[in-house]
């Protein structure tokens, strides 16, 4: 059964006459028919297909029932008569007409739900993906956003941590890896790629290079976390951490129907940005603090 869309309503009721519509039982309504529904103030009815099929043509499918004809101002049962002006109707079975508006009056742009219908303003359980486009807040581009928002959060209180502290330094160089989180974003969101980056003096392949073999750059095996290694290598371990996550959930938003990455740049740039985490924790370990090895 063909489930009912906010098209299907809008190109239906667009005399906005009807109080009522009625569908056959079963029938599957889209979150945006039903908002559409409830924006109308139209009660939605379900009918066997016999009961439906029996009706007069003008009832069938949706006037079961309209309001008598009234010359002053009109209103709803249970409502006090108003002289607004009603709101455009959207013919959307003409797609020219589509955010164009009754005779001075300003044009609407029109947001697009997930199902292809059309929304006059954004309704609260949707959110934007690209421009006008809404999807559901748990979308996983959505979550991605949510886990990269969090990262920015933490690198700042980080950063108080190291203002408390009085190591600028410690400061600064997270300020320059919270613009590169912020880049991402905005790469995200305008459909940019990321371009060849540098943090902190190093680029891509450095970064790697070192994460791998500490030996050769710190003097220092892979180490085990601790509180010994005192509240900056800590907060570094989180941001560490997280952006191990905001990873992997890049990994499930970018994936396409055949499970290809369709966003390796930002992908590669989060994995390059734990591992600066792990290089800093490293130039920041208390003088006199030796750390366990991890084994690896």
């Amino acid at each position: 059964m063909k489930p009912l869309t906010e098209l299907d309503l809008r190109m239906a009721l667009k005399d906005g006459e009807a109080t009522t519509y009625a569908v056959p039982e079963g029938t599957i309504v889209t979150p945006s028919a039903a908002e559409y529904l409830r924006q109308q103030r139209v009660e939605l009815v379900f009918k066997k297909t016999e009961t439906l099929m029996s009706q007069t043509p003008n009832d069938h499918y949706g006037r079961l029932r309209a309001p008598e004809a009234a010359s002053g101002p009109t209103s709803r049962p249970g409502q006090a008569p108003t002289t607004e002006k009603p709101a455009p109707k959207w013919d959307f079975a003409d797609p020219a007409a589509r955010g164009s508006a009754a005779e001075g009056e300003k044009p609407k742009e029109l947001f697009f739900g997930p199902d292809g219908g059309a929304f006059d303003h954004k309704p609260e359980a949707l959110t934007h993906l690209k421009g006008r486009q809404l999807v559901h807040k748990d979308h996983p581009v959505i979550i991605w956003r949510g886990k990269l928002d969090s990262l920015a959060a933490r690198l700042v209180e980080a950063q108080v941590c190291g203002h408390q502290l009085g190591n600028q330094a410690y400061v600064d160089d997270l300020e320059e890896i919270l613009g590169f989180v912020r880049r991402l974003m905005a790469c995200e969101l305008r459909g940019k790629e990321v371009e060849d980056f540098h943090l902190l003096g190093l680029d891509a392949a450095a970064l790697r290079e070192r994460s791998h073999d500490p030996v050769k750059f710190f003097g220092r095996r892979h180490m085990l976390v601790s509180y010994k290694m005192g509240p900056l290598c800590v907060a570094l371990n989180s941001c560490r951490a997280l952006t191990r996550e905001v990873e992997l959930s890049a990994a499930a938003a970018f994936k396409d129907v055949a499970g290809q990455s369709s966003r390796d740049d930002v992908i590669r740039a989060l994995n390059r940005l734990s591992s600066l985490f792990y290089i800093m924790m490293f130039k920041y370990l208390p003088p006199d603090f030796d750390p366990e090895w991890s084994g690896i």
